[in-house]
């Protein structure tokens, strides 16, 4: 750019008083950093507000077309094929489309008043802070279940059914008369299928909410003494969160 650039002085400062583990490749010479170069970080700026150098320090955010770009990231990948599969239904809604129509009306019939509903029409938000950092791990709670403190519970919204072993069942001293003998195939994600061995319907207890959850009994072997899955979940209007390890859900006297 020749005389239109002013080249800061070298420093003044003897030699011996200079660090000399810092090297400053534009005087080459030490004592500092070409970062740390306070005159030549005012040159740089003297040039800009004349209008030079923009092609090289230009906040590339700020240039038209752009920032949408920037907020909303780069464009879609084409689409070349779309892969459709069905399997079964949900425990949920049953199998059909007017089952899942007649679970939506019988749902709405339980909703709260307007004045309750105002009490728990909170957002539910989580926070960077209460983040768990660097693991991988479901999200394993405890709860009163049917009387007893029952650990080792995933909540796990990839299940469309909530199920007990039927070995927790056992230690919590409940006779398995109490299970209604109704089978259930349920299938895994592999496609694998398991009977049950019934079902029973018990008392969960989260943070002053009560319901009456039904289970499927499954009499094997788990790393779980329980599964709540989309239905505890739905019904609690929860919001599960592994990353944070932390589920959320509203009450009448917040979240």
């Amino acid at each position: 750019m020749g005389d239109t650039v002013q080249l800061p002085r070298k420093s003044d400062r003897p030699g011996e008083k200079k660090d000399s583990s810092r090297w400053f490749d534009f005087h080459s010479d030490i004592g500092h950093t070409t970062d740390e170069c306070v005159g030549l970080r005012k040159e740089v700026a003297y040039l800009l507000k004349k209008g030079y150098l923009k092609e090289l320090l230009l906040d590339r955010s700020k240039v038209p077309g752009k920032e949408r770009e920037s907020k909303q990231g780069g464009p879609p990948p084409p689409i070349v094929k779309t892969i459709c599969f069905i399997s079964g239904g949900s425990e949920v809604c049953g199998l059909t489309y007017s089952a899942a129509k007649r679970h939506a009306k019988e749902s709405n019939k339980d909703q709260p008043d307007r004045r309750e509903k105002s009490k728990i029409d909170i957002p539910i938000m989580f926070e960077e802070s209460d983040a768990v950092e660097g693991h991988h791990d479901g999200l394993v709670i405890s709860l009163p279940v049917g009387n007893c403190m029952i650990k080792r519970i995933l909540v796990d919204n990839g299940s469309s059914a909530n199920i007990i072993m039927l070995d927790t069942l056992k230690h919590m001293n409940i006779d398995e008369k109490n299970i209604i003998n109704k089978s259930t195939m349920l299938v895994g994600f592999s496609g694998e299928t398991k009977t049950t061995s019934g079902e029973i319907t018990l008392a969960t207890y989260a943070k002053g909410v009560n319901l009456q959850v039904k289970f499927l009994v499954i009499n094997t072997l788990s790393s779980y003494n329980m599964i709540l899955g989309r239905p505890w979940i739905h019904e609690m209007k929860a919001i599960p969160s592994t990353y944070h390890q932390v589920i959320k859900f509203p009450t009448r006297w917040g979240i």
